[in-house]
């Protein structure tokens, strides 16, 4: 399992985030309607994942038919438009901002929940700045005390065990944009 999660690179990252615990008798159902029924943060991610996919062919349309491009563009800003207007921002007043490390396999950050160890959550992460958001089950697989930060506080570690694959295409671009970022900043220096 540590080799797994080694194989990943992590980042510093600061993300909005809610944790929300999946009971033993209500996690099958949960992971139905999570395969079944894309959250509609997934289905956002989808369509984006699917733009990028045929970013080839639209360079071609672009040589080829110069009105078309700029119509089909237009076409893809205009749904843009439209996904943002049908998710709302209402779980964002429930997500707490905070530093975290960051994996395309998990996540690890500091908080006051007290999750147990082996226990299925639902995470609830938006990445910044980009404002894209993810749906993801996760398993928590340390929980530990942080005594710098005072009595309460934990470090807790998660690994992502169900995610949408256009979700995790985003979370893996986020991610390396942050370690270009990263790689940058070291070359000005």
């Amino acid at each position: 399992m540590d080799r797994e999660r080694r194989r990943y690179f992590r980042i510093d990252d600061e993300v909005l985030l809610a944790l929300s615990p999946i009971e033993t008798g209500e996690l099958e159902a949960r992971l139905e309607n999570f395969w079944a029924n894309e959250h509609e943060f997934s289905i956002r991610n989808n369509y984006n994942y699917q733009i990028e996919q045929h970013i080839a062919d639209r360079h071609k349309i672009q040589a080829r038919m110069p009105e078309l491009a700029r119509y089909l563009s237009v076409l893809e800003k205009q749904i843009d438009l439209i996904t943002d207007k049908l998710i709302a921002d209402d779980d964002e007043n429930l997500m707490t901002r905070m530093h975290s490390k960051l994996s395309a396999q998990g996540i690890s950050f500091v908080s006051d929940q007290n999750p147990q160890n082996d226990e299925m959550v639902e995470l609830k992460l938006k990445l910044l700045p980009s404002g894209l958001r993810l749906v993801i089950i996760a398993r928590v697989v340390l929980v530990e005390q942080e005594p710098a930060q005072g009595p309460g506080v934990n470090r807790i570690s998660l690994d992502f065990e169900h995610l949408h694959e256009a979700d995790r295409e985003i979370l893996v671009k986020h991610i390396h944009g942050k370690q270009m970022e990263v790689f940058s900043s070291a070359q000005e220096s």
